[in-house]
């Protein structure tokens, strides 16, 4: 009688747990019809390496690795001292290239002068010829005063086309004609303006300021140091500019569209779950882009599955006490429900676009989200799983 209660009562807890066993085992399955997950996926981002435009002595650092900045922050100085020097040259050469534009000016005026003044010779020496041409008509005076005011008339005019030649040549070597609001606007001023701001912008690079708003990373100078244009000092990593790159499986990619949801569990923060959507995604697999690529014509051929890099963006900046960084791993599921996105085209790339051109794409406040009257793909058809916005929640909690 015991051993029958015994046998029941067995019976009984192997039913409760074989039911216990196929609920998880349904939602499984259930999961693995409507969803592609992979956890070759690390969180990716911009990194700005920031260097020098100019070389110089470091004099002062403002930041160490690891501190937050604000965009516009006071990274490190150079010394200023040999651009302030080029800066008091290049303002003495505008200068000099004013008093230059003045003494122009003043050779003008004199060649004016002197056009004039010639010309009243010239007006003199002609009243001399005719009044000699006349009265030797007369008989009056003799052929030699005659000749000496032909003679007269002629230097004249001579001196009078020497006069606008000069007067010519002051021109030209001042430029063109200008009002007296604009007296210095000539080349060799421009040339010596354009000198002069050239010196200043060297002067302003002495001061290395944050292309944007994140923490200090890797950083290798110090003071004392001499830096050279183009070296790398320190790196900066945008916090709100992560994302997810989610190596799948070429098998998995069947269904994958362009905007579907996704939620991403990341190793460092176990059971919280990060929402975000598909941006993009390759053109190429991880290996056709490798320093070395395969060689498959070689002979020795062996098929291996691809993967294919996956672009995910955050739908929301990351809360202040799970921060997301660079490199860290993380597992992404995608939920093929909506079939009907791009394969090829970038949300974020939409968002930069406008009336045919591509606005800077580096200044994004906002998630860009997927847009809810997408147009449906020819042949692609929307599927029928089942609805499940929290399926990776349900699943850490099981």
């Amino acid at each position: 009688m015991k051993s029958q209660i015994l046998r029941r009562a067995l019976w009984v807890v192997l039913i409760i747990a074989v039911a216990a066993a196929a609920l998880p085992g349904y939602h499984y399955f259930r999961y693995l019809g409507s969803h592609v997950s992979t956890d070759d996926a690390y969180v990716d981002g911009t990194v700005a390496l920031v260097s020098s435009r100019v070389a110089g002595t470091v004099t002062n650092l403002y930041v160490q690795d690891n501190w937050t900045i604000k965009e516009g922050d006071l990274l490190l100085t150079l010394d200023p001292r040999d651009f302030q020097v080029r800066v008091d040259q290049a303002q003495a050469q505008l200068d000099r290239a004013k008093q230059s534009v003045e003494e122009l000016l003043a050779q003008v005026q004199a060649a004016e002068a002197g056009v004039s003044l010639a010309g009243s010779q010239f007006k003199q020496a002609r009243i001399d010829f005719d009044r000699a041409k006349s009265l030797k008509d007369q008989g009056v005076v003799s052929s030699a005063q005659y000749d000496q005011a032909n003679t007269g008339l002629r230097i004249a005019g001579a001196d009078e086309a020497l006069a606008q030649h000069q007067l010519a040549q002051a021109r030209a070597a001042l430029g063109s004609e200008r009002n007296d609001h604009s007296r210095y606007d000539r080349p060799i001023v421009r040339q010596a303006e354009a000198a002069l701001e050239a010196a200043k912008l060297d002067l302003a690079y002495t001061k290395v300021t944050a292309p944007f708003a994140g923490i200090v990373t890797h950083k290798s100078v110090h003071v004392g140091h001499r830096v050279q244009v183009g070296e790398p000092l320190l790196a900066i990593v945008p916090l709100g500019k992560l994302y997810i790159t989610a190596n799948f499986k070429e098998t998995q990619l069947t269904d994958v569209r362009v905007g579907q949801p996704a939620e991403i569990v990341a190793d460092i923060y176990p059971g919280y779950v990060y929402r975000g959507h598909v941006d993009s995604i390759s053109m190429g697999t991880g290996a056709a882009f490798s320093l070395l690529p395969p060689e498959n014509a070689t002979g020795n051929w062996v098929k291996v599955v691809q993967r294919v890099p996956v672009k995910v963006v955050l739908e929301s900046q990351p809360p202040p006490d799970k921060p997301l960084r660079l490199g860290l791993s993380v597992e992404v599921a995608i939920d093929l429900g909506d079939r009907r996105g791009s394969l090829i085209s970038s949300i974020v790339q939409r968002k930069f676009q406008k009336n045919g051109e591509t606005l800077p794409n580096e200044t994004l406040k906002t998630v860009p989200m997927p847009e809810t009257n997408s147009q449906d793909v020819p042949g692609a058809q929307p599927s029928g799983a089942p609805d499940d916005q929290h399926f990776m929640h349900r699943l850490l909690r099981r």
